[in-house]
């Protein structure tokens, strides 16, 4: 198992798509950089898999999900 990635990484992964795109998008870009069964971790060392990480980033305010799309939010992301 490999090391987990930070949630900042699929922002960068989504601010590549353009800032915004279909969840299922992004959810095929980070299988194609990361390997499908990638796990993300907050900088308190929580570790999320993809659709937990997304829930977190949203709880955070650092991404957004309406319906099918996925998009940066207003929340910066932090500088690891």
């Amino acid at each position: 198992m490999s090391e987990p990635l930070y949630g900042h990484d699929l922002l960068s992964l989504l601010l590549e798509q353009g800032g915004s795109c279909r969840l299922e998008n992004l959810r095929a870009a980070s299988a194609a950089a990361h390997g499908a069964g990638a796990t993300y971790c907050n900088c308190h060392g929580d570790t999320f898999d993809f659709d937990g990480v997304i829930a977190f980033l949203g709880s955070k305010g650092k991404l957004q999900v309406a319906g099918e799309t996925v998009s940066l939010g207003m929340a910066p992301a932090c500088q690891h």
